[in-house]
């Protein structure tokens, strides 16, 4: 099944327009780390020859990546996103995804955020990284105390889930799918407990979706409008096809993304979950994310709040 038509013309124009991928000199090589949203990344690579798909495993890798100009765009945090501007590296936001959060638990409390009170919650990556950062920013503002424990990324936190060593984890999918599935055959039997866009939108009202994930062009893709237009309109074209298309999808993440695929094939629709967000509300929402971490951890963020520009998340 084909890509559909407008997405190869966009990509086409524009890479031929940019020097620096014109000719075959190299490919666009854009990057994600094994989440839902980095799927349209893989269907762009899978089909396109001129643009190459660079898994990410770890935070610390991703800045290797960025730093080292390996990659000209990536899927990251807004707060990542915002501490590379601060550090001189060039960087635009050209995409802002409502992300799918959970708080998966293998027990039967109340399917609140109170409902977690004094409990350990297992967190991807370390301390100081997104998700200690989300939930610190919620605890905040809602009085939760929690005791925070800390695995190495989200296949961990599933697998101690599995193992009975941990009770809720959070996790952001297709991890937490992932965990429900093959948790059905165990006595533990997990389940999603919390949707953290949703208790988002309850603890914040007047800014009510959480843009936590960002796709954001880096080094001297960051200077190409041409190039930006297309990252932006090239992911929108793929995510919808993905949507449209869950299993032609599959057939590329299994080429192309080991690490995501066992979390996907078993899953019918994959991409449902994620919302591309966009705008002056959906600006308006990462610079409120972004002011709330700054006073949280003014570090979190590279120490100020980035400037008019960095966001280009046109409708």
């Amino acid at each position: 099944m084909s890509m559909p038509r407008i997405l190869l013309t966009l990509l086409a124009c524009a890479l031929a327009a940019c020097p620096a991928y014109a000719a075959g000199q190299r490919p666009l090589r854009v990057s994600g780390p094994a989440i839902a949203e980095t799927l349209p990344l893989v269907i762009m690579a899978g089909r396109n020859p001129a643009i190459e798909f660079i898994p990410w495993s770890s935070p610390d890798q991703l800045r290797a990546l960025v730093a080292t100009k390996a990659v000209d765009a990536a899927l990251m945090t807004t707060a990542t996103a915002c501490t590379l501007r601060n550090r001189g590296i060039p960087a635009v936001v050209v995409g802002l995804f409502s992300s799918p959060l959970w708080i998966v638990s293998a027990d039967d409390s109340p399917d609140t955020l109170q409902g977690l009170q004094d409990q350990e919650i297992l967190l991807p990556f370390g301390v100081g990284e997104m998700p200690d950062l989300i939930l610190q920013t919620l605890a905040g503002e809602s009085g939760l105390r929690y005791r925070a424990r800390h695995a190495g990324n989200a296949m961990e936190a599933v697998n101690l889930l599995l193992l009975g060593k941990a009770r809720h984890a959070f996790l952001s999918e297709p991890a937490a799918s992932l965990a429900v599935l093959r948790g059905a055959r165990l006595e533990a039997r997990p389940r999603k407990r919390l949707d953290f866009r949703e208790t988002w939108r309850d603890v914040f009202p007047e800014h009510p979706n959480l843009c936590l994930s960002a796709l954001v062009a880096v080094g001297e893709a960051s200077s190409d409008p041409g190039l930006r237009v297309m990252l932006r309109s090239a992911y929108a074209e793929a995510h919808a096809w993905g949507a449209d298309h869950p299993e032609a999808m599959k057939a590329l993440v299994k080429d192309t993304s080991p690490a995501l695929w066992p979390q996907i094939r078993n899953e019918p629709a994959p991409l449902t979950a994620v919302r591309i967000l966009r705008g002056p509300m959906a600006e308006g929402s990462a610079r409120f994310l972004l002011e709330r971490l700054h006073g949280l951890s003014p570090a979190s963020i590279g120490g100020a709040l980035p400037p008019q520009g960095f966001f280009e998340v046109r409708p």
